[in-house]
């Protein structure tokens, strides 16, 4: 093998082209029967931008259509949740403790747990423990009554991360379900927009949305066929501490006692799966953590021989008997389920309970045909771009010129890729920042050749004047691009779905601007040099 050939086979620009069509072999598809086909109404561009396919970038809504939602986190309800759970806490207290006294009602409404007890002494002894041995919580008496609730910083850190939480979990769930090009953004103190883009069923996913999925262990303490017949035990009116909820058992209706404040919760839940029992019907099985693993086993062994109540957002979905200690932390979940309802209720659970229920207030659907002609335009524009800059380029540059729209190529190319690779969805915006991004890469080129031609007036040899080139101009271009994506971060961070498209193909175009720049276009030349062993170059 011939030392030329050598230096072409290992060299850095080799290495550039092999990613080159990597990117387009990952990217690209090309549907060569559009151009068999008889369209008359259709001219040759056309024909081409039907015929070019990109399946591995995700289209934001603007641009193929779909809903746009928005929806509210009922907060005040994540707080009552948080009260509901410190009052197991504080039932467990009294236990521990001996304490003789225990509240004959409790409720919790309006972000205030009551405990109403027989006697003034009682109320006054429950006072002292609950604020001795929890004093992160506030506590009053008047009376026979103690009231509880949360510190105000506390109770604001709960809405601000009912939120948040909210956010993350609605974004796995439809994630798992295999939405395509999603958003969801906080909004606001209280709101989540999301985008569905070119989503045909939005009832499927609103269904999914909604599922606060609170799944509850209660241990039932009656049940019957009609909620009167549960509700004459009590004169028509429940305590405060007890629940109906419905149910069905062999397809017919039931109604359930249960207490409001649940033995154990689905928090704990690590793993759920749809899946089928030994006759054939679709179940869901699930496996709790450590900690729930030890409180299903204390609930069940002293419990044995009671019915168990699954209950999910105050539905009983299965009753079970207890028959005896379930050490092992796992369970099922029967009922009757389709495929899909087994899988959504799966998907739920393993991306988590909801904290606060939500509420839709907004939903509008976007059409695909503006997406179409937008991204005909868009396309357009760059192409429009490209070509200025290449007879910009070649006017002033000559061979170099060429060079650079090589480079600019090789940027466009990475910009796509990042976004396909990270997964981010390609929007109106967003091909307006590819635009901006074909203007901005060019002065990094600049920047350059000028510096290159300085070291040749001066008499320095090409291949010296090439490296000073392009080692001087680097620290400039990364100065600049840099400061610039900074702010790309905050437009990102701060910005709605539409400046975040913009925000992401900014930024993307400024890492793709450096490698094309500073590393691609570098190696391209001192391939031009070792190849053909140039002595001067128009530049």
């Amino acid at each position: 093998m011939s030392s030329r050939l050598k230096r072409i086979l290992f060299s850095q620009f080799i290495f550039w082209v092999i990613a080159a069509a990597f990117i387009k072999y990952f990217l690209f598809s090309f549907n060569m029967d559009v151009f068999k086909a008889e369209a008359p109404d259709q001219t040759l561009v056309q024909k081409l931008f039907r015929a070019v396919k990109i399946p591995k970038i995700k289209l934001g809504i603007d641009l193929q259509g779909g809903a746009h939602l928005v929806v509210s986190v009922d907060v005040d309800k994540a707080i009552d949740n948080r009260l509901v759970s410190e009052s197991k806490m504080i039932e467990q207290l009294f236990e521990e403790k001996k304490l003789q006294a225990f509240p004959e009602r409790k409720e919790v409404k309006d972000q205030l747990l009551k405990m109403t007890f027989d006697t003034e002494d009682q109320a006054s002894a429950a006072y002292r423990m609950v604020r001795k041995e929890m004093p992160h919580l506030e506590v009053k008496r008047r009376g026979t009554v103690v009231d509880v609730n949360l510190p105000a910083q506390e109770a604001q850190r709960i809405r601000v991360q009912s939120v948040e939480q909210a956010t993350s979990i609605l974004k796995r769930r439809l994630d798992t379900a295999g939405v395509q090009g999603l958003v969801v953004q906080q909004h606001g103190e209280r709101q989540i927009v999301i985008q569905l883009p070119g989503e045909e069923d939005v009832d499927e996913k609103k269904e999914l949305i909604s599922k606060t999925a609170h799944l509850e262990f209660k241990i039932i303490e009656k049940e019957g066929a009609t909620r009167e017949s549960l509700l004459d035990e009590y004169d028509g009116e429940l305590p405060g501490d007890k629940v109906i909820v419905p149910g069905k058992e062999g397809g017919v209706k039931r109604f359930y006692l249960v207490s409001v404040f649940p033995d154990l919760t689905g928090d704990h839940i690590t793993f759920a799966k749809e899946d089928f029992d030994e006759y054939g019907r679709l179940i869901v099985r699930f496996r709790l953590d450590s900690s729930g693993t030890k409180n299903f086993a204390d609930l069940t062994t002293n419990n044995i021989g009671k019915s168990l109540g699954i209950v999910i957002d105050g539905v009983m979905y299965s009753s079970p008997r207890i028959q005896g200690a379930i050490p092992r932390g796992e369970g099922i979940i029967s009922g009757t389920y389709t495929s899909e309802s087994a899988r959504a209720l799966a998907i739920v659970l393993n991306s988590g309970s909801l904290q606060a229920p939500i509420k839709f207030e907004y939903e509008t659907r976007v059409g695909a045909s503006l997406g179409w002609d937008s991204i005909k335009k868009g396309v357009v524009s760059c192409l429009v771009g490209l070509a200025l800059l290449l007879l910009f380029a070649l006017l002033y540059y000559r061979l170099a010129g060429l060079f650079a729209f090589f480079a600019l190529l090789f940027n466009l190319l990475l910009v796509l890729f990042f976004l396909s690779w990270f997964k981010f969805a390609l929007t109106l915006p967003g091909i307006a920042g590819m635009v901006l991004t074909i203007g901005m890469a060019i002065d990094a080129s600049i920047l350059i050749y000028e510096r290159i031609r300085e070291e040749l007036a001066n008499g320095v040899p090409l291949r010296k004047a090439v490296q000073d080139g392009f080692s001087g101009a680097t620290v400039v271009i990364l100065d600049s691009n840099i400061t610039t994506f900074l702010t790309g971060l905050v437009l990102f961070k701060f910005g709605g779905p539409s400046i975040r498209g913009f925000a992401v193909t900014l930024m993307a175009g400024i890492v793709a601007t450096i490698i094309a720049s500073v590393f691609f276009l570098r190696s391209l030349f001192l391939f031009m040099l070792d190849t053909f062993n140039l002595k001067r170059f128009g530049i």
